[in-house]
């Protein structure tokens, strides 16, 4: 089920977030650039791995059915103290699950729970921007001047060739976009050593097998610091509409 609390400070954007109850520790998704979670997240969570456990997905602010005001910076750091507030009344262990610029925005949220003494049980990054070569479409966003960028934006949705992110890039404000993809270049240039710092047993690296060699290297980075990385094999980039029952696999092997 979904629905769009009040805000969860005064002047700040509402969040449209989705839940569905279950055991275990609470597994938080988080969606990438352009998304909207709660059209990506449930295939996932309802997986046949995963299915029967707390989940908790949210549409950041700018994306999908929340709120976007135009005051808003929709700095990744800015989301993130959204996303604490959100989960302040969560007293038990949290599962953070973040794809793409999720992932980017999940490692600065664990650093905020952390920093707080909140309880984090794992964190499950796919494929999320941990160093310049990740950013692709992000990187052409925000080397693009706003008015230009904002004039296109008909044109790039109506030129994206997967219906489900063209769907998704249909419910997301320009604007937010532009802004997200500034910040995502800014904050993924240098993330993956922030990631392997971060103190927790359980973190895992997820892959799409069809992926680009870029994103290839950046996994064998990850696993030479030491992280498990798992591989999706019939997936690229886009995990919940390739394979969610195989992205479901790889998150429940990593937590």
């Amino acid at each position: 089920m979904s629905s769009l609390p009040p805000s969860l400070s005064h002047g700040s954007p509402r969040l449209m977030v989705g839940h569905s109850p279950g055991s275990g520790p609470l597994l938080v998704y988080l969606h990438g650039l352009g998304c909207a979670g709660n059209r990506d997240w449930p295939p996932v969570a309802r997986s046949t791995a995963l299915q029967g456990r707390a989940s908790l997905w949210v549409d950041l602010a700018g994306f999908g059915q929340s709120e976007r005001p135009a005051d808003f910076s929709y700095d990744l750091s800015a989301q993130a103290e959204l996303l604490a507030e959100l989960l302040g009344s969560e007293s038990g262990p949290i599962v953070q699950v973040g794809h793409s610029m999720g992932g980017t925005l999940a490692v600065l949220l664990a650093e905020r729970l952390l920093r707080d003494g909140r309880p984090l049980h794992a964190l499950v990054l796919a494929e999320p921007n941990l160093r310049p070569e990740d950013a692709t479409g992000s990187a052409r966003a925000a080397a693009t001047p706003v008015e230009t960028f904002l004039r296109g934006w008909d044109d790039l949705v109506r030129g994206t060739s997967s219906g489900w992110y063209q769907e998704n890039l249909r419910q997301a404000d320009p604007l937010a976009f532009h802004r997200s993809a500034v910040s995502l270049v800014h904050h993924g240039a240098n993330m993956l050593a922030r990631f392997a710092a971060l103190p927790l047993e359980r973190k895992g690296y997820v892959l799409g097998g069809r992926s680009d060699s870029d994103t290839h290297e950046t996994a064998r980075r990850v696993a030479a610091a030491g992280i498990p990385v798992v591989t999706v094999k019939d997936s690229g980039h886009a995990f919940s509409e390739d394979d969610p029952e195989g992205f479901g696999r790889a998150i429940l092997q990593l937590i």
